[in-house]
Parts: C-alpha cells; structure tokens; sequence
C-alpha cells in the first residue's frame, strides 16, 4: 500500500499498513501498520505497560524522542492510542484493542528513565539512566546503564553488561548473565531453573542463587569474605581465598548446580 504521512500537533507519523493473516487473530484479514513518529519533547521517563509487545529503548544527545510503532491487528476496527506524553513522562501500551499489540522502537534523550511491566515480549534497553523492568515471559537485555538496574524475568533470560549501578537480576525459567558490572555497587542475582553468570570490573558484594543450575562468579583481584552451599554440586574458588574480616561478601548458593568462583590477576 501507498505510504500515508498523517500529522497531528507535536508530531509526525509516517504510517505504512501491509495486509496480512495473522496467526491467533481468527480467520479473518489483519493489517502491519508502521508509525514513525517524532515528539518535540525531551522525555525523562519511559513507563511500560500490555500484554504482548517487544520494546527496544536507546538514547542519544537528543533534545525530542523518535518512537516507532509496529502495530499487528487482526480485526477491522482502527487501532486505538497505544502512547501518552504527560510532561517528560512517555506513557507506552503494547496493547491497541481487541486483536491488536503493538512493539515499539525508541530513541529518547541521554539519562531516561525505564520502568514498568508487560505481560510477554522482548525488551531491549541501551545506555539509559535507570531500569526497574518485570515481564511475565520474555528476554531482557540492558546495555550500559548508567544508574540502578532491577530486571525480573517469570521466563526467558536476562543479560545485562557494563551497568555501573545497584543490580538486580531474577529469573524464574532462564539464565541470567551478567557481564562488566562497575561501580561498586550491590548485585543480586538469582536464578530458580538456569544458570547464573555474573562478572565483576570493580570489587563489590554479590548474592547469587540458582534452584537449579550453576553458577560462576568472576571477580577482580581483593579481599572477600566467600559464603558458599550447594545442595547437590561442587565447588571451586580458582585465586580466591576467603577472608572472613573482608567487607566485600560473596554469597552464592545452588539447590543442585556446581559453584565456580574466579579472580582476575591484576584486575
């Protein structure tokens, strides 16, 4: 179909709809629609909220936020509002009415905020300020973030590098993978069936759990204070001795998994 540019005040949407069957949407024709939208707003903060919907974020040196929608319907009714500015604050639905999500990809301004949940998709974050993210299935992943970090996951994995805040990663079904973490700051990371992976690039305290699966620890060289059990599994400290003066904890625990704690020489 012919590309329609539809304008409405604070922004322009570039809209493109391909007709097509979709899968879960009866037998009835559903339509892609595609919205390029530009807000003349420097948004602060990203609130998530739906059903099913994949959300990519990235930021840039920007002054306005650019959000595309890819919006699949399977009935003939138009699909409802699925974004709302109030202030700074970017309001975004992965639902638009019966038979109808919306994924969306957006560029918004250095230090933005992202928080809230959606019920299944995949969410992509990179270089935002802070994170407070839940979904019910699905895989996150957040790439130097600058501020606190909690990420919480019913199924699907989580993979977060070079944060350089407080971090909290849970999964309930799914790995959770943890690399160049800075700053210092606490980490928390558990895991109920999957495997758990965390790296550290600057010494801070971990508590790491897996129900069942392994899980391996990478730390700079430094004094720790290492706590370890596993119920079923082994466990191995590759250059780390423990110090039970040492401020710095590192708390892991496996229900049946193997334990595997490493310092990087000279890190």
């Amino acid at each position: 179909m012919t590309p329609t540019l539809a304008r409405r005040t604070g922004a322009i949407a570039l809209i493109t709809a391909t007709a097509a069957a979709l899968a879960g949407c009866g037998a009835g024709v559903g339509a892609r629609l595609t919205y390029d939208d530009t807000e003349k707003v420097k948004v602060s903060e990203i609130v998530l909220s739906g059903g099913s919907g994949n959300v990519t974020v990235a930021t840039a040196p920007i002054n306005e936020t650019r959000i595309k929608r890819v919006v699949r319907t399977g009935g003939s009714a138009d699909p409802q509002a699925s974004y709302r500015l109030d202030g700074t604050v970017l309001s975004i639905d992965t639902r638009c009415g019966e038979h109808c999500n919306v994924s969306y990809e957006i560029q918004a301004p250095t230090g933005v905020r992202v928080h809230g949940k959606l019920g299944s998709g995949d969410i992509s974050l990179t270089e935002v300020g802070t994170a407070e993210i839940t979904v019910g299935s699905g895989n996150v992943e957040v790439d130097r973030a600058t501020g606190a970090v909690s990420v919480k996951s019913g199924s699907g994995d989580i993979t977060v590098t070079d944060l350089h805040g407080a971090t909290t990663l849970v999964a309930g079904s799914g790995n959770v993978e943890a690399h160049g973490l800075a700053g210092g700051a606490a980490v928390r990371a558990q895991a109920s069936s999957g495997d758990v992976e965390v790296e550290l690039a600057e010494a801070g305290p971990v508590t790491a759990r897996t129900g069942s699966g392994n899980v391996e620890l990478v730390v700079p060289d430094g004094a720790y204070q290492v706590k370890t059990h596993t119920g079923s599994g082994d466990t191995e400290l590759i250059g780390v001795a423990n110090d039970p003066s040492a401020k710095t904890l590192l708390d892991v625990q496996t229900g049946s998994g193997d334990v595997t704690i490493t310092t990087i020489p000279g890190a």
